[in-house]
């Protein structure tokens, strides 16, 4: 991910009429809406004698990687077959978390390593079947033949972890699920680097949009152009169309092979993000424009949902003491060795220095790591997501202070800036802090220790991290939550299909990318771009084999 320094107001601009109040679950009535209100809401969603204002072959949702992908394939292999592509957001590149991503795209040149890792990834969680994180796994191999065959020969670096000069992340993030170096070895990103010019496409998504330009006779692709309802068909239960908002006025699109859904999450739904995983105040690193309403259309046509509760997060960020401006950077590539982050109780409660824990390894035994790898860390030998409190405050003395704690916020006096609080003693600044009386002095003192002692055994920091903090003046910054993105979402199946609640697919309804995401449990790097990529390319060719009944 990149970073970036944001603004309350920044994150909440265009949020506020898409926000969703719909409880989703179930098609529960909301406050504002009745009973009544809620049929005569269905009942306009399924018709079969709609008015059609426009006909497409396929209507595409959303214009992220999962939504570039599925109309490049459509444009480049669907025999002329037509396309509408469709964002809610003012950018033609998609309002959600795309843009904001390091471009990296999780690979394999052996999808049955592929496979056995994304099983192990999913782990216990029982949502998601063998049968769809096969179709990813093998969609992971056909990245570098199907990026080839649009023409990026020159531009980005095909997985091939054998050449010098590709530029790839050459190991899993969970190295330990694998059971030898050469399958280590098979998985891994690619990132798109310039080509030999250093001038060419160093992100896909920027590369797909070029790739669908190509095709202004095939794919049609409008903004502001936000979908507010599906269109079901009474008696067949298919998915005929969308009616979507535009310049004031409501267009009625018809759908002759399918419609796709790549509508991404809801983390910027503070209803959906309290209601399904307890989020109360976390900001959301990027995805401005996912608010959970394409969600809450496919709940509205029947859909089912699954994993819910997944999300890539939460870490901690810098937040002004006002609260109306934050710092995001990915901290799982950021440790915070030159201090430590409390509670409101002046006590640590997790391995507060971030970083990823294959760090170093010399056995490979997941129990016994530390580390924080996209939000999940370990907790009692099992990496599960870790919840963070709405407030912390990372605390360091004054060679922390010169090592770059602060770093990431661009003022050179963050104090002053009004980010955190200074004081010469611990006392004077929990005092400013509000920390209970006595217990950062304490926590100080026992963190003071282990760090002669060479070891965090209380939880289990990287041993070059323990930096004591004892030279004057001493610093605290503030530090919220924030995540990545969320996972829930409509149930998809093999063929990107989406489910109903009876489990059967939905005719001609499709996903792809985040909007209801295949990652149910741990998350690896680059995941969400080769998600969409993959079940684009799957959702358009079974597309392109249907018609309407």
């Amino acid at each position: 991910m990149a970073e970036g320094k944001f603004s309350r107001k920044e994150f909440l601009l265009g949020t506020g009429a898409a926000l969703v109040t719909t409880s989703l679950g179930l098609l529960g009535c909301t406050p504002e809406q009745s009973p009544s209100q809620q049929e005569e809401q269905l009942a306009s969603t399924a018709t079969n004698n709609p008015t059609w204002d426009e006909s497409f072959d396929v209507i595409v949702v959303g214009a992220g990687i999962a939504g570039m992908a599925t109309a490049a394939t459509i444009a480049t292999e669907g025999d002329g077959a037509t396309c509408l592509l469709l964002e809610k957001s003012d950018n033609e590149l998609g309002g959600g978390n795309t843009q904001y991503s390091a471009g990296a795209i999780l690979a394999t040149n052996d999808a049955d390593v592929a496979f056995k890792y994304m099983k192990a990834l999913r782990g216990e969680n029982p949502t998601v079947s063998d049968d769809v994180l096969k179709a990813y796994a093998d969609g992971m191999a056909e990245h570098t033949p199907w990026l080839n065959a649009l023409g990026t020969e020159d531009f980005y670096a095909p997985w091939d972890p054998g050449d010098p000069k590709v530029t790839s992340v050459s190991a899993p993030e969970y190295p330990e699920l694998l059971d030898t170096d050469e399958e280590r070895a098979s998985v891994g990103c690619m990132l798109f680097n310039g080509g030999s010019s250093g001038e060419g496409y160093k992100h896909p998504h920027l590369f797909l949009s070029d790739v669908v330009d190509q095709y202004p006779d095939i794919v049609t692709r409008k903004t502001n152009t936000p979908v507010t309802r599906l269109i079901q068909d009474q008696s067949t239960g298919e998915i005929t169309g969308v009616i979507y908002e535009s310049d004031g006025k409501e267009v009625c699109a018809q759908a002759l092979k399918g419609v796709v859904m790549c509508c991404g999450g809801f983390e910027n739904n503070p209803n959906m993000m309290a209601n399904y995983i307890r989020a109360y105040g976390a900001h959301p690193f990027a995805g401005i424009s996912n608010t959970g309403d394409g969600i809450a259309l496919c709940a509205e046509v029947g859909a089912d949902m699954w994993h819910m509760a997944n999300i890539a997060g939460f870490y901690n960020g810098f937040a002004s003491l006002d609260g109306e401006s934050f710092v995001a950077k990915n901290a799982a590539q950021t440790p915070r060795g030159e201090g430590i982050i409390v509670g409101l109780n002046g006590r640590r409660y997790y391995m507060d220095n971030g970083g990823f824990g294959n760090k170093g390894l010399t056995e490979y035994d997941l129990r016994i790591h530390s580390g924080y790898r996209h939000g999940d860390n370990n907790r009692g030998g099992e990496w599960m997501h870790q919840h963070l409190p709405a407030v912390s405050w990372f605390v360091f003395d004054q060679t922390g202070f010169d090592a770059g704690a602060t770093s990431e916020i661009t003022e050179d006096d963050p104090v002053a800036a009004g980010w955190g609080y200074k004081a010469e003693s611990l006392s004077e600044l929990a005092e400013a802090v509000g920390l209970p009386a006595g217990e950062l002095e304490t926590t100080v003192a026992h963190w003071n220790e282990m760090c002669d002692n060479g070891a965090d055994l209380a939880f289990y920091r990287f041993s070059d991290t323990l930096n004591k903090i004892e030279n004057p003046p001493f610093y605290a910054m503030k530090m919220v939550p924030y995540f990545l993105n969320t996972d829930g979402g409509p149930v998809r199946s093999a063929n990107a299909e989406v489910m109903d609640r009876q489990g059967n697919p939905i005719p001609h309804l499709y996903s792809a990318g985040e909007f209801g995401s295949i990652w149910s449990d741990m998350y690896n790097a680059g995941g969400n771009l080769s998600e969409g990529m993959v079940f684009g390319r799957i959702a358009a060719r079974n597309c392109l084999q249907s018609s309407q009944s």
